[in-house]
């Protein structure tokens, strides 16, 4: 039907548009996030773009949603406000059957959600936190930027470096502060030089001018210089990630009985039917006057998504806690309130 080809093209339109317009802010703000911590020494630049793709990636399945409402809200506005709702009334299409294609397309990016959410969120999370680690230890010395510290390991070592020469690997004004415990090392050399040690074998630290102070755990310390001074670094390797409810599959979520399991399991579920209900929350959000501004209900709409979202999100770490056993009384709650809404302007319908 035409009104049906035209209805969906002009949600399309502005979906794909607020679509790609929040992922590109969110990878804009994400890549800055992984470029600081880049430039102090926290991760290697490789893996910069890698990380913030797979960050826009788990993040589509809370953009997509609000995307194809506020889509929605706007598309619909504008029929209202451009008298188009009316003349289709007169030409016998009513409200409903206007919904109708529009709510199709809803339901497709429902799906869409849901597979994001059931499918790729999982693969997503297990590769961002793989890689994430080997950043990390490929970061531990091998990026490490001049004049600034850098701390790792929680806190167990501090490096100083206050120049470096990555062709020839040759370091000037060297700190190394390390702690086990109750002991403590401390070492300072004028220059050296320092080999990757992010690998099966120990790294080589070749200090020259160094002074050494070590603090054994029973308080009896130790002084020392040395012209030339190797130091063995033993080799960083990635800890095992464990078990992260975000990285688990929906399968293994259902089947326990944690309470952050069953909190995420419930988060994906959600997101599918929090598509639809934003969708359907957008029909009576959108009717505005004719002649009105398009947008006059867009700032409304963007509020209550604020309420739906940090509603939920508080419900989601309630049942974490383990205070609530679900969290499915939010979009419940949204349900009802769609539904009142829609009676009361059928009620009011001439």
């Amino acid at each position: 039907m035409v009104v049906d080809r035209y209805l969906v093209r002009e949600t399309v339109k502005p979906f794909f548009i607020i679509a790609l317009f929040l992922v590109g802010l969110f990878v804009a703000y994400s890549l800055t996030r992984f470029l600081t911590e880049a430039n102090q020494g926290f991760l290697a630049a490789s893996a910069v773009v890698s990380l913030t793709g797979l960050k826009a990636l788990i993040a589509l399945e809370v953009l997509l949603p609000i995307a194809l409402y506020i889509g929605l809200i706007v598309t619909l506005g504008r029929l209202h406000s451009d008298w188009e709702v009316i003349a289709l009334r007169a030409g016998g299409v009513s409200e409903n059957r206007i919904l109708a294609p529009v709510l199709s397309m809803a339901t497709m990016v429902a799906v869409l959600v849901a597979l994001l959410s059931l499918w790729v969120r999982p693969w997503a999370y297990d590769q961002l936190y793989r890689l994430e680690a080997q950043a990390k230890v490929d970061a531990e010395l091998d990026e490490l930027s001049p004049g600034q510290f850098h701390i790792h390991g929680d806190a167990e070592r501090t490096v100083f470096l206050n120049a470096r020469n990555g062709g020839t690997g040759e370091v000037e004004g060297i700190f190394v502060r390390s702690r086990q415990g109750d002991a403590l090392e401390v070492i300072s050399a004028g220059r050296g030089s320092l080999d990757s040690f992010a690998g099966q074998d120990p790294g080589l630290l070749k200090l020259l001018q160094a002074f050494v102070y070590r603090q054994a755990a029973t308080g009896e310390a130790l002084v020392g210089r040395f012209d030339a001074l190797e130091v063995r670094v033993p080799a960083v390797v990635v800890e095992p990630l464990g078990h992260k409810p975000k990285s688990a599959s929906t399968k293994e979520l259902w089947a326990s009985m944690r309470n952050e399991d069953r909190a995420e399991a419930q988060w994906r579920m959600a997101t599918a039917f929090s598509t639809l209900l934003l969708a359907l929350a957008a029909a009576p959000l959108s009717r505005a006057r004719p002649r009105s501004g398009r947008y006059a209900r867009v700032l409304l709409a963007v509020a209550l998504y604020a309420l739906y979202f940090n509603s939920i999100g508080i419900a989601r770490s309630e049942v974490e806690q383990g205070a609530l056993a679900h969290l499915w009384w939010v979009p419940g709650g949204l349900a009802a309130g769609i539904g009142v809404a829609w009676l009361a302007s059928q009620r009011a319908a001439p």
